[in-house]
C-alpha cells in the first residue's frame, strides 16, 4: 500500500504527568480512533471509537493486526529513529467482520512520568477524502458563484481569496498572501478608514464599508465590504472572513429615485400655484409635504412641520377651512353635490389675509399604506377678483353715467326750454320796447331777463358738479373753518327770498363756534342747495338753520314747514333729475339736482347726510361731520 510519511526529528518531544493529562491534551473527535502504546507496541489505552472498529482490548499488542505496511514493525524503527512523530497511510481488515479500512496514521513519541510512549491517531481515508471534497465543492461554488469572499488570521493578515476579490483587489492571492487587510484594501480606503479597520480586527469587532471599482468592461459596480469575525468551533483561534456584496442595483435605484424626488420637488417648488399634500391617518391630518410658495406665504417651516397634526402648524382660520372642505368629501374621497353626483376633486373658495385663492382638494386612495391623500393646490385670484371687481366698478360707473345722460335728455328738455323760450321772448319785447323808447318796460325786462340767466347758470353749474362728483374728478381744500360763519353767510343771502315768500326764516346756533375740517367753498355750496329746496318747497311755515355739538360731532340741520316726502320715496329723492311728482310738480321750478349736489357732496367730504320727513309736516335734513378735539363751554 501507498506509505506518504512525513517526519520530523526537531519537534520538542511532550512529557505529561499522567496518563489523564496526556488524554485531556488530545481532544480528539470521537470519531477518530485513538491508541496509546508503549514501546514493546502493547495498548496501553484506547478510546471506545478505536475498540469498536479493531476489538483489540488494553495490554494487546500490534502484531495481532493484520494491516499493511505492517503497524507493528513501523513503530519499532520509530523507537530506534530519532523523530518525535511522522504520518503514513495505513491499510488493514479485521478478522470479526469481512471490511477493509484505509486510515491516515499520526504516530507522535510523548513521555509519560519520564516513560516513552506513541500516541496513535487514526484518520478515515474516506473521511478524509470526503472532507476534501466537501472543501473542493465549496472552493468551486465560491469561484464558480462568483462569490467575493477573503479570509484573514487573527492578526488581520491575508490567509484566502476567491478569483472573484482578486479582481476587485486587481492583485493576486500571491501578492497579498499574509498581508495585512488594510495595506491590501489601501486602493479603496482613506488613511483614517484603513485605521478604523485595524481598530475593528484589533477590537473582535464588525466593520463595514461601501466601494466603488469599474471591471473590466468599464463598468461601475458598487459593493458593500463586510468584515465579520469568527471562532472556530472547539478552538479558542480566531479569524475573519470580509464578504463583498454586490448593491449596484440597490445603489443605481436610490440614485435614481433621488434624482426623481429632486426632479420632482424642483417641479412642484417651480409651480406658481400653493401646493399643500395632506396625509389622512387614525382620524387625524397629518402634515406630508408643501412647495416653497405655500411655505413662504404660511410661514412653515417644511422639515419641523413633517408628519406632525396641520392644525398646530397652520392658522386657525385656514385650519378649519381645510378641516371643513376635506369632511365635505365622500367616504371614498369624493364631494357628493346637490344633484347626489360625485367626483374625486372639490374645489373651495378662500379668503386669506388681504388674498383670494381657489382651492382645490383632490383625494387619493394610497392602497398600500392603507391611507388617503389629499392634494391641496391653492390658486391665487386675487389679482382676477380685483380686476372684476374694477370692472364691476367701471360697469356701474358707466351704468350711472348713461343713465344720467338719460335723465339729462328726459328731464332737461324743459328746463333748458323754458329759460331759452323766455330769452327769446324777452328779446322781442325789448325789440318793439326800443321802437316804441319805451325804456321804463326794457328797464324791467332786465331784471327779469338776469334772473332767467341766472336760473339757466346754476343748472349748469348743478350739472358740472353731479358729474364731478360721479367721476370722483371733486378736488378737495381742506381747512379748519367755524362753520358757523358758512351758515350766517348763507342765512343773510337768503331772507330777502323768504321774505318774498311770507315766510318764517331763522337761525340758530349753540355754541356761537364750532370748528370743523372740510372744504369752505363746497360746505358753502350744500347748505346753499338745501336752504334753496327748504325755501322753494315751502309756502307757509318756517324754515330754520341750526347748529350744535353732540359728542365729537357737528350737527348742522335745515328744516321746513313744507310739503314733506314720504319715507318711501326717499332714497330716489337723492338720485340726480327727480322731483317728487305729488308734492312738487312742475309748478316748482328746478331740475332736481340741488338735493342730489348736497347729498352727494356731504358724502364726499366725509360726512353723514339724514332726512326725517312727513307728507305735509315738513321735512329737516341734518348734517355730521366730526370736529377736531374741541371743548365747548
Amino acid at each position: 500500500m501507498h506509505n506518504d510519511t512525513g517526519l520530523s526529528s526537531f519537534t520538542e518531544r511532550k512529557n505529561f504527568l499522567s496518563l489523564s493529562e496526556l488524554t485531556s491534551f488530545y481532544n480528539i473527535p470521537e470519531s477518530n480512533p485513538l491508541m496509546i502504546v508503549d514501546s514493546t507496541c502493547k495498548i496501553i489505552f484506547s478510546n471506545s471509537t478505536f475498540r469498536n472498529n479493531f476489538a483489540m482490548p488494553v495490554t494487546q499488542t500490534f502484531f495481532d493486526l493484520n494491516s499493511e505496511p505492517d503497524l507493528g514493525y513501523l513503530l519499532i524503527a520509530l523507537t530506534g529513529s530519532s523523530y518525535n512523530n511522522f504520518h503514513f497511510d495505513l491499510y488493514f481488515s479485521t478478522e470479526h467482520e469481512l471490511k477493509n479500512y484505509n486510515y491516515n496514521v499520526e504516530a507522535e513519541r510523548i513521555l509519560i512520568e519520564g516513560k516513552e510512549y506513541f500516541v496513535l491517531i487514526f484518520k478515515s481515508l474516506e473521511e478524509k477524502a470526503e472532507l476534501e471534497e466537501k472543501i473542493n465543492n465549496l472552493h468551486n461554488a465560491l469561484e464558480y458563484g462568483h462569490v467575493p469572499i477573503l479570509t484573514t488570521d487573527s492578526e488581520g493578515k491575508v490567509t484566502y481569496a476567491t478569483n472573484s476579490f482578486e479582481k476587485i483587489l486587481k492583485k493576486g492571492i500571491e501578492s497579498i498572501y499574509n498581508v495585512n487587510l488594510s495595506d491590501a484594501l489601501s486602493f479603496y480606503l482613506t488613511q483614517e478608514e484603513k485605521r478604523q479597520l485595524d481598530e475593528g480586527i484589533e477590537n473582535c469587532r464588525i466593520w463595514m464599508k461601501t466601494i466603488s471599482f469599474t471591471d473590466a468592461d468599464e463598468s461601475i459596480h458598487y459593493l458593500e465590504l463586510k468584515l465579520n469575525p469568527v471562532f472556530r468551533t472547539g478552538e479558542d483561534s480566531l479569524k475573519f472572513i470580509l464578504t463583498a456584496n454586490d448593491i449596484t442595483n440597490y445603489i443605481l435605484k436610490n440614485q435614481f429615485i433621488k434624482r426623481s424626488e429632486r426632479r420632482l420637488k424642483s417641479i412642484i417648488d417651480n409651480i406658481s400655484d400653493l401646493l399643500f399634500i395632506i396625509k389622512g391617518k387614525s382620524g387625524e391630518l397629518l402634515f406630508e409635504n408643501a412647495n416653497e410658495n405655500f411655505c413662504r406665504i404660511f410661514s412653515i417651516d417644511k422639515n419641523k412641520s413633517y408628519k406632525k397634526n396641520i392644525e398646530t402648524i397652520l392658522e386657525k382660520k385656514f385650519f378649519e377651512f381645510l378641516k371643513i372642505s376635506i369632511s365635505r368629501l365622500g367616504r371614498n374621497g369624493e364631494v357628493v353635490s346637490e344633484e347626489g353626483r360625485s367626483d374625486d376633486i372639490g374645489e373651495f373658495n378662500y379668503s386669506g389675509s388681504r388674498r383670494e385663492y381657489r382651492v382645490k382638494i383632490t383625494a387619493v386612495d394610497d392602497k398600500i399604506e392603507g391611507e388617503k391623500i389629499f392634494i391641496v393646490s391653492m390658486h391665487d385670484v386675487t389679482d382676477q377678483v380685483l380686476y372684476e371687481d374694477r370692472l364691476k366698478k367701471a360697469y356701474e360707473k358707466e351704468m350711472s353715467l348713461h343713465k344720467l345722460k338719460t335723465a339729462l335728455l328726459e328731464n332737461m328738455s324743459h328746463e333748458i326750454r323754458t329759460p331759452l323760450n323766455a330769452i327769446t321772448g324777452y328779446s322781442e319785447i325789448i325789440e318793439d320796447c326800443i321802437a316804441d323808447k319805451d325804456y321804463n318796460t326794457i328797464l324791467d325786462l332786465v331784471f327779469s331777463f338776469k334772473d332767467v340767466l341766472n336760473r339757466v347758470l346754476k343748472l349748469f353749474s348743478n350739472i358740472v358738479y353731479v358729474s364731478q362728483i360721479e367721476s370722483g374728478e371733486v378736488e378737495l381744500e381742506l381747512v379748519e373753518m367755524n362753520c358757523n360763519q358758512v351758515l350766517k353767510s348763507v342765512f343773510h343771502k337768503k331772507q330777502e327770498d323768504a321774505s318774498s315768500k311770507k315766510i318764517k326764516f331763522c337761525f340758530e346756533s349753540d355754541p356761537d363756534e364750532i370748528i370743523i375740517r372740510t372744504d369752505w367753498v363746497k360746505f358753502e355750496k350744500i347748505i346753499s342747495s338745501l336752504v334753496d329746496n327748504a325755501i322753494k318747497y315751502t309756502d307757509y311755515g318756517e324754515v330754520k338753520i341750526s347748529s350744535k355739538v353732540k359728542g365729537s360731532n357737528a350737527i348742522i340741520q335745515v328744516s321746513d314747514t313744507g310739503k314733506g316726502i314720504d319715507m318711501t320715496e326717499i332714497k330716489s329723492m337723492l338720485e340726480p333729475f327727480v322731483q317728487d311728482e305729488e308734492a312738487y310738480v312742475r309748478k316748482y321750478e328746478g331740475a332736481g339736482l340741488g338735493l342730489t349736489v348736497a347729498y352727494k357732496l356731504t358724502k364726499f367730504l366725509g360726512g353723514e347726510f339724514d332726512i326725517m320727513s312727513e307728507r305735509d309736516k315738513g321735512t329737516t335734513i341734518q348734517l355730521s361731520f366730526s370736529h377736531p378735539n374741541q371743548s365747548y363751554a
